[in-house]
């Protein structure tokens, strides 16, 4: 049995369960628990909830965001989220419940324009200082049309990878396909797909997610 003391946070849900200490990370997926697994590290998926998102495409980017997580929890990421428009908004950082994460995103509501520099900014100081391998993931329908856009948002995603952050950018309708590949890390980890497609792509984006140095063992 843990000492207490070693025990730092611990999340469940009815379908997932993850225990931490300082030594080892338990996952349990659907009930089951996933042996052997390793804490590889931590995500923030960052959704545009700018106007022209409103109705479907912000209901597949919850969906999407969703099954994101849970298949990031089997390859041993635990998954934060911001929301954003004018501004960024923390809505749920990682080492949280399954369930409080899909409450949250249900609580997501449409704003104005898309400042995405502001958000990769904000994903940027909570991920530097944490541990493991660590990714945002923007989710947008369109250009960053802030102030010194697009060359701001391209600057504070280097900033980013600079500093051994990894970048995913999923786009839809007026995305710019060239301009999501200079944002992602690698030029194949920006996507660009129709409408229709945005939760199976945003589902999808969790195998693009980096492997550790132990992979996390079949159930």
């Amino acid at each position: 049995m843990k000492n207490r003391k070693d025990i730092q946070n611990v999340t469940s849900s009815q379908d997932s369960r993850v225990s931490i200490s300082q030594k080892s990370i338990e996952i349990r997926h659907e009930g089951k628990p996933i042996r052997g697994a390793a804490l590889t590290g931590h995500v923030y998926l960052l959704v545009d909830c700018s106007a022209s998102m409103e109705g479907n495409k912000l209901k597949q980017a919850k969906k999407g965001a969703l099954n994101f997580a849970k298949d990031a929890l089997g390859k041993g990421y635990l998954t934060g989220l911001i929301q954003f428009d004018s501004s960024a908004k923390l809505v749920c950082e990682p080492f949280r419940h399954i369930t409080t994460l899909e409450k949250r995103l249900g609580s997501l509501q449409i704003g104005d324009t898309t400042h995405m520099a502001k958000p990769i900014n904000l994903a940027y100081r909570l991920l530097k200082q944490m541990s493991g391998t660590r990714v945002m993931v923007i989710v947008t329908d369109g250009m960053p049309n802030g102030p010194g856009d697009p060359e701001s948002t391209l600057k504070a995603g280097q900033d980013a990878k600079k500093n051994g952050i990894d970048i995913i950018a999923i786009g839809t309708d007026d995305a710019d396909q060239g301009f999501l590949r200079r944002l992602a890390s690698r030029a194949e980890l920006g996507v660009k797909v129709s409408g229709k497609q945005l939760e199976k792509a945003i589902t999808r984006s969790a195998k693009m997610l980096p492997s550790g140095e132990k992979k996390v063992a079949e159930k």
